[in-house]
């Protein structure tokens, strides 16, 4: 038998090893393993075939990607998304995905030609991806629970002290593998949720905080009064759109929109509408008190007392309630077109009995009145009368509708619907949110559920204050007459 040359066995040993080395360098230029199964593009499909067809958009569901509404789809990149077709003249269409691996391979196998998810140009993803210039910046922020500063004892630091465990979703800018926190490592977990669900659970007290970006901070920090949001050190990202590799045409005609003069200032103002302002940090606190002068609370003392003595709460509350509805403004008719000084509804009136010509103690009457058909709406529900309360005033406030929407959502979360601060309220606060609100079982749709979350907390709070202030003799005497009658 004729063996080969001692060199030939060199040269073909030298081959395989290349080969070998080449297939590991492919495999592990992302991950460290195999190539993952999204690694290539599965169609041909740029700029001229998307033209001729649809440009179609694979979203997150997110308020600041896409949110569907009654008869409206909104969302930051959406919106964005639909000036680019625009200028393209060509149909958008929205494909929403609740994986990122799936998204991923939605995107390669051409379900998709573009990913709205709030991305960033990530270590792990660029060697199989593209990524368009950024559209805008964000920063990390310490998303967690208020202290309530009406609490005899409450942590009054704004600190970005991390509470165990914070928990963030996979999708965010902040897990990229070559983002680094400054200073004192972050606890992270990922999660394969949106960022919107983990944000979600610490609103409801099953998580003890996240990390979300300073543009979720801000559009959620109006809805969610109950969060604070700390900012953290750490360096900040552009938020991109993501493309197939083989869209070389797509990508510039993207990335050229974007430098356009005109879309950069409406892009500007765009984010500054979904973005607003970030509340300051902190305790929860009791919002601007009444002015109390001696022994008067108001130049109406006399109607609250009076028509106060069928309540199951004393004239004070009354009070409370017109200070905040109207500070005592009986000409107040507010842009919803609630009327008088305890800014009653025409149509709720109008069932109490009560007309345009109304003198301002009927208005006060009418509203004890409205005030005791609420407390007998509840007290099977809520027996307990200090509980109860708070179920009176957000039904008061918001239409008891609402309140029975919320106590609904509660019990379907694991909150307890008897019980308000920290339960009910925070599903009242979730009313304000597509995918709650939405939900089949929610009867009464969109609710602005912060409004009536500062609504119950001040009056409460303020309620009790007065009833525990000192009391002149005067006062006490006006008190026991009262009573006497």
């Amino acid at each position: 038998m004729i063996r080969p040359p001692k060199r030939i066995w060199f040269w073909a040993g030298l081959i395989a090893a290349l080969i070998i080395a080449i297939g590991l360098w492919r495999g592990n230029r992302s991950t460290g393993e195999l190539p993952p199964s999204w690694a290539e593009p599965l169609v041909e499909r740029d700029l001229e075939t998307i033209s001729a067809d649809t440009l179609r958009v694979l979203v997150l569901r997110d308020p600041l990607s896409w949110e569907e509404r009654p008869q409206a789809i909104t969302g930051l990149e959406f919106e964005l998304l639909e000036r680019f077709a625009r200028s393209m003249m060509v149909q958008l269409l929205a494909i929403p995905v609740t994986h990122p691996d799936t998204m991923l391979m939605d995107l390669q196998r051409g379900r998709g030609d573009l990913i709205a998810a709030q991305c960033t140009d990530r270590k792990g993803l660029r060697d199989w991806f593209a990524f368009t210039d950024g559209y805008a910046v964000v920063r990390p922020m310490l998303a967690r629970l208020r202290a309530d500063g009406s609490a005899a004892h409450h942590d009054d630091s704004s600190s970005a002290h991390m509470p165990h465990p914070v928990m963030t979703s996979s999708w965010s800018p902040f897990m990229a593998e070559d983002y680094r926190f400054k200073g004192t490592p972050v606890p992270v977990h990922a999660a394969g949720e949106t960022p919107e669900d983990v944000l979600m659970k610490v609103v409801l007290g099953t998580l003890p905080g996240t990390i979300v970006t300073g543009a979720i901070a801000a559009h959620e920090s109006q809805r969610f009064p109950i969060l604070e949001f700390i900012p953290l050190d750490g360096p900040e990202r552009d938020l991109r759109f993501m493309l197939r590799s083989n869209s070389p045409e797509l990508l510039k005609r993207f990335n050229t929109w974007l430098t356009d003069e005109r879309e950069v200032e409406v892009r500007r103002k765009l984010v500054e509408t979904y973005t607003g302002t970030i509340g300051e940090s902190g305790p929860l606190k009791t919002r601007r008190g009444i002015q109390v002068h001696g022994d008067s609370i108001s130049p109406y003392d006399s109607f609250f007392r009076q028509h106060a003595k069928g309540l199951a709460w004393d004239w004070e509350l009354l009070c409370v309630m017109a200070w905040k509805e109207s500070r005592f403004d009986s000409t107040v008719t507010s842009h919803k077109g609630a009327e008088g000084i305890m800014q009653l509804m025409p149509r709720t009136s109008a069932k109490l009995g009560l007309d345009s010509a109304a003198a301002m103690g009927d208005h006060i009457r009418v509203a004890a009145r409205y005030l005791s058909r609420l407390d007998t709406l509840w007290m099977r529900a809520v027996p307990e009368r200090e509980q109860r309360l708070r179920f009176v005033l957000a039904s008061y406030n918001a239409g008891p509708g609402h309140v029975i929407d919320a106590q609904r959502l509660a019990e379907h979360l694991g909150l307890d619907p008897k019980k308000w601060e920290g339960n009910v309220e925070r599903a009242m606060l979730l009313l304000a949110k597509p995918r709650y609100y939405m939900r089949p079982e929610m009867k009464n749709g969109f609710c602005k559920g912060s409004q009536v979350f500062h609504y119950v907390r001040d009056v409460v709070i303020l309620y009790h204050k007065l009833k525990t202030r000192p009391k002149g003799r005067a006062h006490a005497n006006l008190e026991q007459g009262t009573k006497a009658d």
